[in-house]
């Protein structure tokens, strides 16, 4: 394929209330499609923050129960609230610069709101480490490892549950390169940057956990080929 969907995801355990207990439970295969047709007839990029219940982290992260619109020639927010309004927690909005904003108002913001004070996608780290920056799946691992995040991880208790993160990544490179330097920005706000050299959906699914107390996932989806599909080895 021409354009292929990227998809990368860390997996974190972190410590909280056992919330969301009864979310989630959909098809990534049925709304990673739908969620970006939308963005992409927009050409627009978004974040969704949602609860679901990761009953196997093995497998591609679950999402919310959504429905497909009616029609999507519609304003993207609209069709997009249509597509959730099963959820009653779900909020849509879009902010002034295109960005479309999918949060269910329970979503704990603490990861999101860490504040990481240097990250730079610059060449030094691709001498040793080529292609990290010319696709979303390896950006998205270079920001979740900056020394901020990892140490938040260590400060909660917050750990891997398996050795490896048991979710399939692609890493094809890409003609794209992310560059530049961030400074004091919040985790969110990374992301964001990611997105505006690979458009698409960064998304950040919250789990209760037996062992502790909520699991994290993080993914990214690029606008690429609409018929693309996750895919487990």
């Amino acid at each position: 394929m021409a354009k292929r969907l990227f998809i990368a995801a860390l997996v974190f355990v972190l410590s909280g209330v056992c919330w969301g207990q009864e979310r989630g439970g959909g098809d990534a295969d049925v709304a990673v499609p739908l969620i970006m047709n939308v963005l992409r007839k927009a050409k627009v990029s978004g974040s969704l923050e949602y609860w679901g219940n990761c009953s196997n982290m093995r497998q591609f992260p679950d999402f919310p129960k959504l429905k497909a619109p009616r029609n999507d020639v519609g304003a993207p927010v609209e069709t997009l609230r249509e597509m959730f309004a099963d959820d009653p927690k779900m909020q849509v909005t879009q902010e002034p610069g295109g960005m479309i904003r999918m949060v269910e108002t329970d979503v704990p913001q603490d990861l999101l709101d860490l504040t990481i004070k240097h990250i730079s996608f610059g060449v030094e780290y691709e001498k040793t480490n080529p292609h990290t920056f010319d696709n979303p799946g390896s950006t998205l691992w270079f920001i979740l490892a900056a020394p901020e995040v990892k140490a938040f991880m260590k400060a909660a208790d917050i750990g891997l549950p398996y050795d490896s993160l048991g979710l399939s990544m692609e890493f094809s490179p890409r003609s794209q390169r992310i560059s530049g330097d961030l400074h004091e920005v919040n985790l969110s706000q990374a992301l964001d940057y990611m997105l505006k050299t690979f458009p698409g959906l960064w998304t950040y699914e919250n789990c209760p956990s037996q062992k502790r107390k909520r699991v994290v996932f993080f993914a990214v989806y690029s606008s690429g080929d609409p018929a693309a599909k996750t895919r487990q080895h």
